[in-house]
């Protein structure tokens, strides 16, 4: 009877010591407890400082530094462009928080989508984007396009904004050449040169066609200092332009022939007068 009752004492401590064995029954010392789950990282926020619009044959700021990451700190810039019109523009440093935008010639005002998109320190990204109107400035600068058949009626013709170019010739050049201002700027001195030429024969002025001989040298001189390709080709052009009448063409003769006999220097491209 008293071996039972050893049998049955020794049973029952089993449990408590193979829970002791196994480092079971209680939450004290190291007890086996997992550790925190690390927090979720918080995206960046991504902005944009720049123009809303600007003027072709321009530059602009922009700017990323109104971005920012809660939780860490932005790693990386990215900008880009969405120019579904084919504008000439260009990003100067594209990885740069601050950079400038650089705008060519636009034939119409036309609008771009400027993007940015930042990367923060965990590889967690987000964009963000602007639009930005590029305008065309030069149409709007060109005089009111005259009637043709009133502009042909005298030899002067029409130049109302008085640069010496006839208003019909200004559009000429425009549409040939809308851009392409350096080309076209150069050759608004040949075709004013041209219309003083068509006054000096019309008029036989001898000092007028002295001076419309040396606007003449002028932009000889300015086309070789400006190294635009391929400039003499288009110097028949304005011809056509400006002697588009039998009355100019009678003009220009009368100038041509005024001119035998007389020389005009070359003039040195840094004393030319290379503006209108």
């Amino acid at each position: 009877m008293k071996r039972r009752q050893s049998t049955i004492s020794i049973l029952s401590l089993f449990p408590t010591l193979l829970l002791s064995a196994c480092g079971g029954g209680g939450s004290g010392g190291g007890g086996g407890g997992s550790a925190p789950a690390p927090a979720a990282n918080v995206p960046p926020q991504a902005a944009i400082s720049a123009p809303s619009s600007a003027n072709e044959r321009t530059s602009a700021e922009i700017s990323g530094t109104g971005s920012s990451d809660s939780d860490g700190s932005i790693s990386a810039y990215q900008w880009s462009l969405d120019n579904p019109d084919n504008i000439d523009v260009s990003i100067e440093n594209p990885t740069q928080v601050n950079t400038k935008l650089v705008f060519g010639e636009v034939q119409t005002t036309a609008d771009i989508t400027l993007n940015l998109k930042v990367t923060d320190n965990a590889d967690a990204t987000a964009s963000a984007q602007t639009t930005i109107r590029i305008a065309e400035i030069d149409a709007a600068r060109l005089p009111p396009e005259p009637d043709a058949e009133a502009g042909r009626q005298t030899v002067p013709g029409i130049d109302t904004n008085s640069n010496g170019v006839r208003d019909d010739v200004e559009h000429s050049l425009y549409r040939l050449y809308p851009l392409d201002t350096p080309r076209r700027e150069m050759l608004l001195i040949r075709a004013q040169a041209a219309q003083m030429e068509l006054l000096a024969g019309s008029e036989n002025n001898q000092s007028a066609g002295d001076a419309a001989s040396r606007r003449s040298a002028e932009f000889a001189a300015c086309g070789v200092a400006s190294r635009i390709p391929r400039l003499g080709a288009d110097i028949a052009l304005v011809d056509v332009f400006t002697v588009n009448t039998e009355a100019r063409l009678q003009a220009y003769l009368a100038y041509d022939a005024s001119r035998a006999g007389t020389v005009q220097r070359a003039i040195d491209p840094n004393s030319a007068n290379c503006s209108l």
